[in-house]
């Protein structure tokens, strides 16, 4: 740890804290003088020199008391206290300074820390609000700035303390000799870090997220060269959308298994293929030896590995491997993972020779790929992959694909981050079609849902008055009389956030054995509403009810992300239980094609019914109390285990009582996977590929999606037993940066729950 390390050496201690002492006055001076865009200057140089990550590395080199305040413990020498004072005084400043440009720009901020702690949102002179202001030409440097409160706030998970970004290494060689940490250089620094961020998804379950930063970090949502969930071992599941896309196009069969990597990254990409590919031959260069330490240190890969990881400058390998002058290359597959901490491919391996010689590396097999991952520099990747391909192949056009993430940002003309670019020996046509036949075989199977673009572009239906006022009552003493049946820890209940909850109706049958009438009248009407606007229905062998939710959204209770969508369902269906007026807010939105939010008209009794992949979200309830009963339809089972399943068609769930029947009934010839299969079982699939144009070039945006392929549990220690927290630690600990209040222990559960024949 850099925070030990620094702990133990007084020199390196004492010249921190001298640094951070002088980057201060230095600011102060500029300040005192009405010289702020000088200051701003100074303090982004500093940044762009890594400072942020060595100021928190220092303010966390303090032991602190949980439960005093995270007070330093008295044990703390008085030299680390000097430093973490120091640190935490310069990082304040540092925010403060941001704080009075951004005011210059229009916004002001807006306290939260009695709801958030650490919390701040900002509010602009035109009325607008927003926890992350921005204004035209916004640097990196100065988001990283605003984002100091977040930082600087410590949290506790099982009585230890958790930052949101906890420094676990650091090193800082200077570009010039004697440079110390936190020093300015008209060169670029030569860092590499190793931080463990705190992160949470919609649905507000959160993770610790190991990841090594080859290069300046820049925020929590910086791209890390490597990334693993540190509650798992290594190589059992990705993170990145990178690595996922990476390993994804890498291997399409159990026969095309040699494979070089170019970037060890923190081992993780490899140990995933090691586990998941059978057979694999995995050949591994890269080019620093730290790098390979840290993977080794921090993540546990396997020191049986290191036999197969080749130190040393890639150029120099592939000058080697063509010199041997074999027909035909030795890979099937190629990845080049490269890119620094600022999404920037190296400039010196930018020539021909390099990329002549990796696609003279490929094998022979027409599906043999060359994989790279281009971050920033997609433009001059591509068109050296096109060149080497019409120079080694003979190919008459460019033959490079040109890959970047699908639906979970919106992308400009010029961003380029995250783009992988992507060649074949023969013509491409990546589909997700073709993907499940490569990877999957006779296996292959589709769930039939409408591609997310297409599914845009589709209306809601609305059904006024579907539901009788003795419809409504009766669902509502069927799930009353559900929760009362279930023990407290049921899976059957999930508690999304204190502001909203969820009771699963299908489970143990109930749905279907207490409202048969309901619900023979729903599938009547669904199957005619999709019959008069989509033919969803008509993709599949057939359609069951995948999931009951009896909803409840109390005030704060919203579902968020706009760009939510139901995953491998065909139709979705809301019905609304709350007596028009009983809740303010709480609005079912839908993203239309121009890409704004449209608010559906929405009483009591009425059924909304939409394509499942139609963008939706709910905003925030701002009181009352909102009652909706959801239903999903599939090609599946009509499913009567307690959660959302995402195993569809043949595959199997082992939580569903009624999986046996289902598999009689529709799939009877189901086997297991033999021995002798070539398919590749990774726990996801390509779900959508969706062409689109910028700057002239056509990019392939893709959605990776999970499956129900188990994931592998390898027999192998995980990073650290103490780091290990389960997902409801962990949200308590992401608490400490938003609302830690809970409900009590000793409320009933139809209390917690609200679930009461009033609305």
């Amino acid at each position: 740890m850099f925070s030990k390390t620094i702990n133990g050496d007084k020199d390196i201690s004492k010249r921190l804290c001298s640094q951070a002492t002088s980057l201060r006055t230095q600011l102060q001076q500029h300040i005192d003088k009405d010289e702020l865009s000088s200051a701003i200057k100074i303090a982004e140089a500093s940044i762009t020199n890594d400072c942020i990550v060595a100021l928190l590395a220092m303010m966390q080199s303090v032991d602190r008391d949980p439960n005093n305040d995270f007070r330093p413990i008295s044990t703390s020498s008085d030299a680390s206290l000097e430093m973490a004072d120091v640190a935490l005084l310069t990082l304040s400043d540092l925010y403060t300074m941001a704080e009075m440009h951004l005011k210059l720009q229009g916004w002001h901020p807006v306290d939260q820390s009695d709801k958030v702690s650490g919390g701040i949102v900002y509010e602009h002179d035109n009325g607008e609000i927003s926890e992350e202001p921005n204004y035209e030409k916004m640097s990196w440097q100065m988001k990283l700035m605003l984002s100091i409160p977040v930082l600087i706030e410590p949290g506790c998970v099982n009585g230890e303390v958790v930052w949101a970004a906890t420094v676990v290494h650091y090193e800082h060689n200077g570009a010039q000799e004697n440079q110390s940490d936190l020093e300015c250089s008209e060169l670029p620094p030569n860092c590499i870090s190793v931080l463990d961020v705190l992160k949470s998804d919609e649905d507000g379950k959160s993770s610790r997220l190991r990841g090594t930063y080859n290069g300046c970090w820049r925020g929590l949502y910086a791209d890390a060269l490597g990334e693993m969930d540190t509650s798992h071992s290594i190589g059992q599941r990705l993170e990145s959308w990178t690595e996922t896309t990476l390993a994804g196009l890498s291997v399409a069969n159990e026969e095309l298994t040699r494979i070089l990597m170019i970037g060890l990254g923190c081992g993780q990409l490899v140990s995933f293929l090691q586990n998941h590919v059978a057979g694999v031959e995995l050949q591994v260069v890269e080019a620093s030896q730290s790098i390979v330490d840290i993977a080794v240190k921090y993540y546990q890969f396997p020191t049986c590995a290191l036999e197969n990881v080749q130190i040393t400058d890639p150029i120099e390998y592939v000058k080697w491997q063509c010199s041997q002058g074999q027909v035909g290359g030795e890979y099937d597959t190629i990845i080049v993972n490269v890119c620094s901490s600022d999404d920037v491919f190296p400039n010196h391996l930018l020539n021909d020779q390099f990329f002549n010689g990796l696609v003279s590396m490929l094998s022979n097999h027409p599906t043999a790929t060359l994989l790279l991952n281009s971050g920033v520099s997609a433009d001059v990747v591509s068109t050296l992959v096109d060149e080497a391909c019409k120079h080694i192949h003979g190919h008459r056009s460019g033959h490079a694909l040109l890959l970047r993430e699908y639906l979970l940002r919106d992308h400009s003309t010029s961003d380029d981050e995250g783009v992988i670019v992507a060649a074949r020996r023969r013509e491409w046509s990546l589909t997700v079609e073709d993907w499940q036949r490569e990877h999957y075989g006779d296996n292959a199977q589709f769930s039939g849902a409408m591609d997310v673009t297409n599914a845009q572009r589709t209306q809601v239906v609305r059904l006024e008055k579907f539901l009788s006022l003795e419809d409504i009552e009766t669902i509502r003493s069927v799930a009353k009389a559900k929760l009362a049946s279930i023990e407290p820890a049921s899976s059957a209940l999930e508690k999304h956030t204190n502001s909203w909850k969820v009771l699963y109706l299908q489970s143990d049958d109930t749905f279907q054995q207490k409202l048969p009438a309901l619900r023979q009248r729903i599938l009547e009407a669904v199957r005619q509403v999709d019959k008069d606007n989509w033919h969803l229905f008509d993709n599949v062998d057939h359609v069951n009810i995948r999931v009951v939710e009896y909803h409840q959204m109390d005030e704060y209770g919203e579902l968020a992300d706009p760009r939510h969508y139901d995953l491998n369902s065909l139709l979705t269906m809301d019905m609304m239980l709350s007596e028009d007026g009983a809740f303010e807010g709480g609005d079912l939105q839908t993203e239309e094609v121009d890409g704004t939010l449209k608010k559906h008209e929405f009483k009591q009794g009425d059924a909304l019914i939409f394509v499942s992949h139609k963008y939706h979200c709910v905003n925030r309830v701002r009181s009352g109390r909102r009652n909706v009963m959801v239903l999903e339809f599939w090609y599946g089972p009509e499913r009567l285990c307690s959660h959302r399943c995402e195993k569809f068609g043949s595959e199997i769930c082992m939580r569903d009582p009624g999986q046996d029947m289902y598999t009689q009934q529709f799939h009877p010839n189901l086997k297991q996977r033999d021995d002798s299969s070539t398919s590749i079982l990774f726990p996801f699939r390509l779900g959508s590929v969706s062409a689109c144009k910028a700057d002239s070039r056509e990019i392939l945006e893709l959605l990776w999606e999970p499956c129900g392929n188990t994931e592998v549990e390898p027999n192998k220690p995980l990073v650290a037993a103490k780091e290990q927290v389960d997902d409801k630690a962990l949200s308590d600990a992401f608490a400490c940066f938003g609302d830690s209040d809970s409900d009590s222990d000793d409320d009933s559960l139809a209390e917690e729950y609200g679930m009461t024949t009033q609305s």
